[in-house]
């Protein structure tokens, strides 16, 4: 009955003050978020901004980070120890950058439903999504994200931040969403890009494994519509399931082992992405994918050949750094340096391969900090305006 009632007040009031984005800012890096509701009369996307209030730190500049398919953008903030969410250390991604003086815009694309109906309907009486079920777009595919979503986020993150421009991270698909983007539109708010594990064209691999991965994802998602976001994660069936797996069964798996290199990731860290971080992938979603994959060079949405139409501008205009993990099933490093070919061809330095990684921990695995964050953050220094 205690439990019941203290749930039902937070439910009543839309803020949990026990969160640990609503705790005051601790020293030494004084790191605060905020959580953010976009709109254009259509559609509505959430964004948590993660910042340092220290007086001392000077204002580097605005950081969007996305993460890739299947995945939410809590990614970004699963530190070193595979520990989710804090604030008081910089040893998460996204701390990091806010650490060193960058104001970081954490975009969860339109198909996170766990984190929707895990914390937005719960605690956000300011979004339009409080207190009720979200479900997925019905028509939300690769397209729809580059052109709906992408332009949103840059929009609120340029006035937000009060500049005309802001810096790109994109993990897997978050990057390819921005190589899309590019190619389409002369967009100068976009001053750097860095990608992260994000192939220039799929392979057929996403095509074999989709379903299997599609499997927990769809296991999720009843989860989600079952509890509506009124539980705790770790109360509900698939969640806790999880966290109770030993250490050698979600790390080396062979059911996983295609996302990562298993002796490049903690156990915890796997735990983690999949307690609290894979999304269901939506209809639309894959069968956009599975078109991109079929129709090749052809695509519309996505291939070499649209990549190459990048305006000369952008290239200009915009600086790219590239990652490639060297064990990636994923994203191949010949994809991946396919991206570098197109776009930077006569600038060797911003092509990155990181030693001994798959494709997750490239960006959550043992040596992501001083292999991909850190070399990140003095990157986008090096380019401040």
């Amino acid at each position: 009955m205690l439990f019941q009632t203290l749930v039902q007040r937070k439910l009543d009031d839309g803020y949990d003050r026990t969160l640990v984005d609503r705790r005051a800012p601790q020293p030494p890096y004084f790191l605060q978020a905020e959580d953010q509701f976009p709109t254009d009369g259509e559609r509505e996307i959430f964004i948590k901004k993660i910042y340092s209030a220290s007086a001392s730190l000077p204002r580097r500049g605005a950081v969007v980070m996305a993460p890739g398919l299947a995945a939410n953008a809590n990614l970004f903030r699963t530190d070193d120890r595979g520990e989710i969410l804090h604030l008081n250390h910089n040893r998460s991604f996204a701390n990091l950058l806010a650490s060193e003086g960058f104001t970081v815009y954490l975009y969860h694309p339109g198909y996170t439903e766990r984190v929707h109906n895990r914390f937005v309907a719960t605690h956000c009486p300011q979004s339009i999504h409080f207190r009720k079920r979200y479900q997925t777009p019905p028509n939300l595919d690769f397209s729809y994200l580059a052109d709906k979503e992408i332009p949103l986020v840059l929009k609120h993150a340029c006035e937000d931040f009060g500049n005309p421009w802001v810096s790109w991270v994109g993990f897997s698909m978050g990057g390819m969403l921005m190589y899309a983007y590019l190619s389409k539109n002369e967009d100068l708010r976009v001053r750097n890009v860095v990608t992260i594990g994000s192939p220039v064209s799929l392979n057929e691999l996403f095509l074999r494994i989709a379903p299997y991965t599609n499997m927990v994802s769809q296991a999720l998602e009843m989860e989600e519509r079952t509890f509506l976001g009124t539980a705790a994660g770790g109360l509900v069936p698939v969640t806790r399931l999880i966290r109770k797996f030993p250490a050698s069964v979600v790390r080396y798996n062979p059911f996983f082992m295609f996302l990562w290199n298993p002796f490049n990731i903690r156990a915890k860290t796997v735990k983690t992405i999949l307690g609290n971080i894979m999304e269901p992938i939506p209809a639309a979603l894959h069968a956009s994918l599975r078109t991109m994959v079929g129709e090749g060079v052809n695509s519309r949405m996505y291939s070499p050949e649209m990549i190459r139409k990048m305006r000369k501008a952008n290239r200009e205009h915009t600086n790219f750094l590239f990652f490639f993990g060297q064990y990636d099933l994923m994203a191949r490093p010949d994809s991946v340096l396919l991206a570098h070919e197109i776009i930077t061809p006569k600038v060797p330095e911003n092509l990155k391969g990181v030693p001994a990684t798959g494709h997750l921990d490239l960006v959550v695995g043992e040596n992501a900090m001083q292999k991909v964050w850190r070399p990140t953050c003095r990157w986008l220094r090096d380019h401040l305006e």
